[in-house]
């Protein structure tokens, strides 16, 4: 929601909460998102080639 409303301010009058809530939940997110990151992207062992591959396909993703 935050991206949609653009602010914290904006997004705690559409969901009723206050900004410390708000603020406490991107906290949140952004923490397990790094552990998620973190956990599933160790050592892979790419080469360019294949990083490049994968950046090609997750720019045509967004495309569609």
């Amino acid at each position: 929601m935050l991206p949609e409303k653009g602010s914290i301010r904006g997004v705690a009058r559409a969901t009723g909460h206050s900004k410390d809530t708000i603020c406490r939940w991107l906290e949140i997110a952004g923490t397990h998102a790094e552990e998620v990151t973190t956990y599933f992207l160790k050592n892979l062992n790419l080469t360019g080639v294949e990083v490049d591959e994968i950046w090609s396909y997750i720019k045509k993703s967004k495309k569609i």
